[in-house]
């Protein structure tokens, strides 16, 4: 290649370069100048900085360095409003019971029988049903044993869909708690309860069955469980307020003192 050539190859070269560089220094000018990619103002920096630094100032100067002591006032308790205790109320030994009751119909009975106690479809209704609020060692044996075929609720025949035995899932205290949380809830049956004792006795003397109960093999409607009522479902009964003094015996002891209080005057 002769030196003629070389000098013609370089100064192509030399002149893409320049002609990239202008390119590109062209883009940046027009990229300088479209909107949204000026510079950001000086003037409206130091405005900022010096609007951090006042306002750090101020919060500095009168917050007391965000100690406790300085935004606490010592000794202060808040104070509970007027009727109020500011705890919950304490429940009484039947109401706990009966939570308890709820607690096993909310796992256990809730999605056939429905929160309500409505039942649905072919599942009979809790609420007043006859089968609930009058005796309950036939409730016992449903619960324990299940029932299928027909049973007639409140006029209304249901039985396509059988009730389990629920023996083998839930131990007596369970099923006495939930048999009176049924009587009160849906019966509203509030002086008594099934006690752990009574689902005791039912146990052995049905649990032993193979099978379902039908409705016309359950005890009669009016069977009750043997056992006592717990000594806390009895009403408390309320103290005797202190009878009124007579009236002229009132005016007797007003009088001494009053008399009683002279004399200590005129001895002073």
């Amino acid at each position: 290649m002769s030196e003629q050539q070389e000098n013609r190859d370089y100064d192509h070269k030399q002149s893409v370069r320049d002609c990239a560089s202008i390119a590109n220094h062209q883009t940046e000018e027009n990229l300088k100048l479209q909107e949204g990619n000026e510079s950001f103002p000086v003037w409206l920096l130091i405005v900022c900085v010096v609007i951090l630094i006042v306002g750090g100032s101020y919060v500095g100067a009168n917050s007391g360095g965000f100690e406790f002591s300085n935004n606490n006032k010592s000794g202060y308790e808040p104070s509970v409003p007027a009727g109020l205790s500011g705890l919950a109320p304490e429940l009484s030994e039947l109401e706990k019971y009966v939570k308890g009751g709820e607690a096993v119909y909310r796992a256990v009975c809730n999605g056939c029988h429905q929160a309500t106690g409505a039942g649905q479809g072919q599942i009979p209704p809790l609420v007043e049903s006859e089968w609930i609020i009058n005796g309950t060692e036939r409730f016992s044996q449903i619960v324990l044993n299940g029932i299928r075929g027909p049973i007639t609720v409140k006029g209304a025949s249901y039985g396509a869909q059988e009730m389990p035995a629920q023996k083998g899932v839930l131990n007596d205290k369970q099923i006495a708690q939930v048999m009176t949380y049924v009587r009160s809830k849906f019966g509203n049956v509030s002086d008594s309860v099934v006690t752990k004792e009574m689902v005791e006795s039912a146990r052995q003397k049905f649990g032993a069955r193979p099978n379902q109960y039908t409705s016309r093999e359950l005890s009669p409607e009016d069977a009750m469980l043997p056992g006592d009522q717990p000594e806390w479902l009895a009403p408390e009964e309320p103290e005797p307020s202190p009878e009124p003094a007579p009236e002229g015996e009132s005016a007797q002891i007003n009088s001494g003192s009053r008399t009683h209080a002279s004399l200590n005057s005129k001895t002073t």
